[in-house]
């Protein structure tokens, strides 16, 4: 029989099982999509708002210059020696040899007072989530990675083995159940 507090327990079970393995996912992302040339940023001034704000996780997919077209968000070095990336608009393209990118990012009244040389370009935003950014310094270090990868798997494994259990107990009960029955009627 099946009571509404076991229904909520069951549910609750579900829901945290779901933030777990997202949770997990967010990690896998920040681990492995840089193995395949994307990146996993976040972003740190409100230059892109309403669009993106300071906090947001953006994953940004390596592209052609080629293919980047007026409109499309884009991060980038400032110039090429820079580590400090910049995620804006691209408001114009240059044909000129060699390509480049006029940028802007939504919050700023003026353009960039800079190209972008198609040679410093990172890539186009693929994705963003808002506020999931500020954990990613967190996630690069061995502990995050030990919090969003290890833990919650640890948890889900032990939320398998207890439902597992419980089966078991349960196909146990039942079939001494039966053997009880049988003894009887002999």
């Amino acid at each position: 029989m099946v009571t509404k507090q076991s229904g909520i327990y069951r549910t609750l079970n579900i829901i945290g099982v779901l933030i777990l393995f997202l949770l997990m996912v967010v990690g896998f992302s920040v681990y492995l999509l840089p193995h395949f040339g994307w990146r996993v940023d976040n972003l740190s001034s409100g230059s892109m708002e309403p669009e993106l704000s300071a906090g947001d996780l953006v994953v940004t997919r390596p592209v052609e210059p080629e293919v980047v077209a007026v409109g499309d968000i884009i991060t980038f070095r400032p110039n090429i020696a820079d580590e400090n990336l910049v995620t804006h608009r691209v408001i114009g393209i240059g044909q000129s040899s060699p390509l480049y990118f006029e940028t802007k990012g939504d919050a700023n009244l003026d353009p960039d007072p800079f190209t972008v040389p198609a040679l410093n370009l990172e890539g186009r935003v693929y994705f963003h989530a808002p506020l999931v950014g500020y954990a990613i310094p967190f996630l690069k270090t061995t502990a995050g990675l030990l919090v969003v990868l290890v833990v919650p798997g640890l948890i889900i494994i032990a939320v398998c083995m207890k439902s597992l259990r419980y089966e078991l107990v349960k196909t146990r009960v039942k079939s001494q159940g039966k053997e009880a029955e049988e003894q009887k009627r002999e």
